[in-house]
């Protein structure tokens, strides 16, 4: 009997051990999701909220070499590249431009970027290709 129950102490632990997540891929860091195209509303802000003037037609590069670009296409028309230098501490993005600093919380899910930087809230969608 008492070889039984050794027996079973010795096999039961490998039996009730559990495989765990079956995905093989590792998770991304929140930089590594960052990196790449963007596509957001262009906005203003008026009294402290966003006004969008033009759905789907800010567009953002996170390049992994933090750089960046901005720019927007209104009507199909293409304004000029605005350049910037990023930077990510936790979830706080800091874009570096000629018009100063912006700082913004982000979070990622389903291939949705989440910004808010005081009362201002923005979201962008991956571009794809």
């Amino acid at each position: 009997m008492k070889k039984i129950l050794l027996l079973m102490a010795i096999i039961l632990p490998f039996v009730l051990t559990s495989c765990g997540d079956d995905k093989d891929e590792p998770k991304q860091s929140l930089e590594e999701q960052l990196i790449g195209s963007w596509v957001g509303d262009e906005y203003t802000v008026v009294d402290g909220k966003v006004v969008v003037t033009h759905p789907h037609s800010a567009y953002r590069l996170f390049n992994a070499d933090h750089t960046g670009k901005y720019w927007t296409v209104i009507d199909g028309v293409k304004s000029p590249d605005y350049n910037y230098t990023w930077s990510l501490n936790g979830n706080v993005l800091s874009i570096y431009s000629e018009s100063g600093l912006m700082t913004w919380e982000i979070s990622i899910k389903n291939d949705v970027l989440r910004t808010k930087s005081g009362t201002i809230e923005l979201n962008y969608t991956k571009a794809k290709g």
